[in-house]
């Protein structure tokens, strides 16, 4: 193999492996706040929902408090 496919082929497993921290702003929060705000989703409009989703989570991931 040549150095770029040896880079890509790591590139890719890395990426695979820890992608979801990079892409989903609900990946390092408790799994407690992910069911509270799935449980607001009903009031959402249905074709919204996904997107106002992923703003809450990125809002809370933003400004979530770690106690000391």
């Amino acid at each position: 193999m040549g150095l770029f496919s040896e880079l890509n082929k790591k590139l890719t497993e890395n990426i695979y492996a820890h992608g979801s921290y990079l892409s989903d702003p609900s990946a390092d929060l408790p799994r407690r706040v992910e069911e509270t705000v799935d449980l607001l989703m009903p009031f959402i409009q249905p074709d919204a929902r996904e997107t106002v989703r992923l703003q809450i989570l990125g809002i809370i991931h933003e400004h979530i408090y770690d106690e000391p």
